[in-house]
């Protein structure tokens, strides 16, 4: 009986153990916000990246279930001006932007739109460069909220509350202090939509690294982009400016 009891002790040992580092992990203090803002903004290259005074980003967009395979172009001029391009075959193309002061979005669908209110203040966010490295100006706080697992691969989960009244969540990962997963809520013609972004295939272009493959899933759907070139510039000949029809939107 004694044998037995020593047996099973013996067994038990490993388990306890693991439960006891288990407990101890989850009770270590969690790194604060700013420290991985940090750490992720030096590992990017975020400097390198500010500086540039303008970024071609060049790739491939798809949507498995609706069989739908594209190419796009994302032109960024310093500080906040964006434009991107997709080119749909068979169908034509979308693009999305913001000069400095209007945000535009128009497809063979819609057709041209001028955005206002919440979608107006996304694309300000998503157009200031200094959103892609988390500058603490765009923000009113930052708090870690969890030691969790996201895209497969252990992260901190950072909830982030911009001055424009966002709110989104980061995982920064735990190794490597890369971006490897967001959570927001966008706001579209159609009404809010929760959306899950997955970073991976890092890649150095410049002194840059950016993430080569991003995975959207929104509405039970995957859009994947896939970057194959990043052209940084001096901004030279390369203008943003809305297109003739959202243009006439805008001066009525």
């Amino acid at each position: 009986m004694i044998r037995k009891a020593i047996r099973w002790t013996g067994a038990m040992l490993p388990l306890a153990l693991a439960a006891q580092l288990v407990s101890a992990q989850s009770a270590a203090p969690l790194p604060t916000a700013a420290s991985l803002v940090a750490k992720y903004a030096a590992a990017v290259g975020g400097p390198a990246y500010l500086s540039a005074k303008s970024i071609v980003t060049k790739g491939a967009m798809s949507m498995p279930a609706a069989g739908i395979n594209a190419q796009f172009q994302m032109t960024q001029l310093t500080p906040n001006l964006m434009q991107m391009i997709t080119t749909i075959p068979g169908m034509g193309e979308v693009q999305v932007g913001f000069d400095g002061t209007n945000a535009w979005a128009m497809d063979p669908m819609q057709g041209p739109r001028v955005l206002s209110g919440g979608e107006l203040e996304q694309m300000k966010d998503e157009a200031d460069r200094r959103s892609n490295v988390r500058s603490a100006e765009l923000f009113t706080a930052m708090e870690t909220v969890k030691d969790t697992t996201m895209n497969s691969e252990r992260c901190y989960l950072v909830k982030l509350n911009w001055k424009s009244g966002r709110e989104t969540y980061d995982c920064y990962s735990a190794a490597t202090g890369m971006l490897v997963a967001s959570r927001s809520v966008q706001k579209t013609a159609m009404g809010e939509i929760p959306v899950l972004t997955l970073f991976s295939d890092f890649k150095k272009f410049g002194g840059v690294t950016v993430p080569t493959k991003t995975v959207q899933e929104l509405m039970g759907q995957q859009q994947i982009l896939t970057i194959a070139s990043v052209e940084f510039g001096d901004g030279a000949g390369i203008a943003i400016t809305p297109p003739a029809a959202v243009a006439a939107l805008i001066k009525k």
